[in-house]
């Protein structure tokens, strides 16, 4: 029988090293509409593994979550294929993940606990954060959507996928991240 600690270290240090490839891992950067199909599933994958990560590492407030935690991709059908393959129906804690895919901003209720907005719906992030209030995580996808009410936002810095928080937000959302995602967050506001 192992000792619960050696455990808990494996599995921080197993997080760990995900998001360090993942942080090393270079993103094709030509445009989303130049990409190939390779390529927008290979980023898909990228996001898909830190959405994940996210949820791991992000406590919300007592009483938010009830049973399941619900996940939204509005505009992205590749991250949202990626997150229904390989995290839908999986737990964290005792939640089971549930993927949903939202076609229009207004789909988007306060039953959703964390949204990714594809890049291509960024001008909708304002409207899904003053609709849902403290409700629902959004996790943006273009330069300068931490102002516009997003709290997770990914972007590319030197060739590769990297994301910046809005700890501001998260903090009036009673959000708790971990140090980890503290520390590779590339820009803390």
């Amino acid at each position: 029988m192992r000792n619960p600690i050696t455990l808990s270290l494996v599995k921080a240090f197993a997080v760990v090293i995900l998001l360090a490839s993942l942080v090393a891992t270079p993103l094709c950067l030509s445009a989303q509409s130049y990409q190939t199909e390779e390529a927008k599933k290979s980023v898909a994958r990228q996001k898909g593994l830190y959405i994940y990560q996210f949820l791991k590492n992000i406590e919300w407030p007592k009483g938010v979550i009830s049973d399941e935690l619900v996940v939204g991709v509005y505009g992205d059908e590749y991250v949202f294929k990626q997150l229904s393959t390989s995290c839908s129906g999986a737990l964290i804690g005792s939640h089971k993940i549930k993927i949903v895919r939202y076609i229009s901003a207004t789909e988007v209720t306060k039953d959703c606990h964390i949204v990714y907005v594809s890049e291509n719906k960024s001008s909708q992030v304002s409207a899904i954060s003053a609709k849902n209030g403290k409700s629902t995580i959004i996790i943006g996808n273009k330069n300068g959507l931490l102002s516009s009410g997003a709290i997770i936002n990914f972007i590319v810095k030197a060739n590769k996928l990297a994301f910046e928080i809005n700890k501001t937000k998260a903090d009036i959302f009673r959000l708790t991240f971990s140090q980890l995602l503290l520390k590779l967050a590339v820009n803390k506001e």
